[in-house]
């Protein structure tokens, strides 16, 4: 039997009780001599074994407190073993849960004045150097050994926090506050612990999702601005397309600050809708949530299940088929009809014709298909003014099948020649505005020679 007994911060912690755990046991391993726990055992028995061998051995934390956990099971006793704080704070105690516990006082009880905030989160320095994702809220790390696991502490909680933000910080006897980007510079021991909690919400620097919840909750509710108060699902449509356009244009032209920017302005509608759905009674952003994690696990049974997919193709067919089961989609008719009128005409014409040939509505090459341009285009030419809008489109329909077949996206590629449109027109005005001319001025010959030029400054 392993009875865990926490020695708290200083020698004089022990309680009776760790006591009592210490005198009666056949075997007593401490953690450490280096701890005042060793100090506070040897004045109850002189038989104690320590671990500080397996320091010396072992590669990492973990592989450490394997060995401890393993020499405490090697013993065929009652094996108390004593180790700093409140005897759950130790990294070793998670790897015994057969083990008793004899708490003692808390490595954190310095910096939190005795009494742990609500809703407080505790580390131990190197659970926190591993952690996947923190969140901002009070916060108690303990076991910062030295400069090195400093650092690492330091350099996490700043992924949240302001630099400047105030921490409580304790190491030996000696409590301190000072700016959490100051840690590094301190002093450090086995007992060293800090406390951090999150500045004012408008006194921040650094957010995180939940302050962007917490912000539009301000701003949606009773003392909040009237406007955002007003807005519906509908009122603010018009708001999520042009900032995805947005994004989009801030992605084509890889500018990072921009694609920053526009992501977060597309966020916050999604925000903005959660919101209302909220105070409208709808759902809640959990169903949200939800509805994506279930989404992407079901639509990826190469990756979360026990199919396999050889390469992207293969990925990509998993997706579609599941999207069509879920969809209760059961054929080409349905498939196609289920493309969303809301995406441009030229995206959706993509998306129409890419799911019919999955149905078989397919041309047999590219050849093929270009000759249906060359057909499409003669009968635009000979309408009248009143079939030539609805011969425009099949036109148009033929092209997107055409770079559809030759491996092109029509949005993008209209896109990228648009702003290549651009680019040439603004040079050319350049050009003009340079050499004080106009382009009224110029002959046939003479705009030939001045396009000719811009292509050949901005491509």
């Amino acid at each position: 039997m392993i009875t865990v007994v926490g020695m708290g911060r200083k020698t004089g912690d022990l309680t009776l009780d760790g006591k009592a755990a210490i005198a009666r046991a056949d075997v007593v391993v401490v953690k450490s001599q280096r701890t005042h726990a060793a100090k506070a055992v040897a004045a109850i028995r002189d038989d104690a074994v320590f671990c500080d061998d397996l320091y010396e051995t072992a590669q990492d934390f973990d592989s450490l407190n394997q060995s401890i956990a393993q020499r405490l099971r090697s013993y065929d006793a009652n094996v108390a073993f004593c180790v700093v704080g409140d005897g759950s704070d130790d990294t070793t105690v998670p790897l015994l849960p057969e083990a008793e516990l004899v708490s003692g006082v808390s490595l954190a009880s310095a910096v939190v004045g005795g009494c742990m905030p609500s809703g407080c989160a505790v580390y131990t320095a190197q659970d926190l150097s591993s952690a996947t994702r923190l969140y901002v809220q009070p916060t108690v790390v303990t076991c910062i050994d030295d400069k090195y696991i400093a650092s690492e502490v330091q350099l996490k909680l700043q992924t949240v926090f302001d630099g400047d933000t105030q921490v409580v910080f304790c190491c030996g006897d000696r409590i301190t506050k000072f700016a959490l980007c100051e840690l590094v510079k301190q002093r450090f021991d086995y007992r060293s612990a800090l406390f951090v909690s999150p500045k004012p919400l408008v006194d921040r620097q650094v957010f995180d999702y939940s302050a962007c919840l917490d912000i539009m909750s301000v701003l949606c509710g009773p003392d909040g601005c009237p406007w955002d108060r007003e807005q519906t699902h509908k009122s603010i449509i018009k708001n999520v397309i042009e900032e995805a356009y947005e994004l989009a244009d801030a992605l084509q032209q890889e500018d990072t600050p921009h694609v920053v920017e526009e992501l977060g302005d597309l966020l916050m509608q999604v925000i903005f809708h959660l919101e209302i759905a909220a105070n409208n009674g709808e759902f809640e952003s959990e169903a949200v949530y939800t509805g994506l994690c279930r989404k992407l696990i079901d639509r990826h049974p190469h990756v979360f299940g026990e199919v396999h997919a050889a390469n992207s193709a293969e990925s990509l067919g998993f997706w579609e088929q599941q999207k069509l089961k879920e969809h209760r989609i059961k054929g080409t008719a349905a498939n196609v009809s289920d493309v969303p009128r809301g995406m441009s005409a030229l995206m959706r014409c993509q998306k129409v014709s890419s799911r019919a040939s999955k149905g078989g509505y397919e041309f047999e090459s590219v050849a093929q298909v270009a000759d249906k341009v060359r057909e499409e285009l003669n009968e635009f030419l000979s309408a009248d003014g009143e079939n030539r809008q609805m011969e425009g489109g099949d036109l148009l329909f033929a092209v997107v099948n055409l770079l559809r077949l030759s491996g092109a996206d029509a949005e993008t590629a209209l896109l990228v020649s648009t702003e290549k449109f651009v680019r040439r027109v603004t040079e050319c005005e350049r050009i003009l505005a340079d050499n004080g001319t106009s382009l009224k001025q110029l002959t046939g010959e003479q705009f030939d020679a001045l396009w000719n030029e811009a292509k050949r400054n901005v491509g």
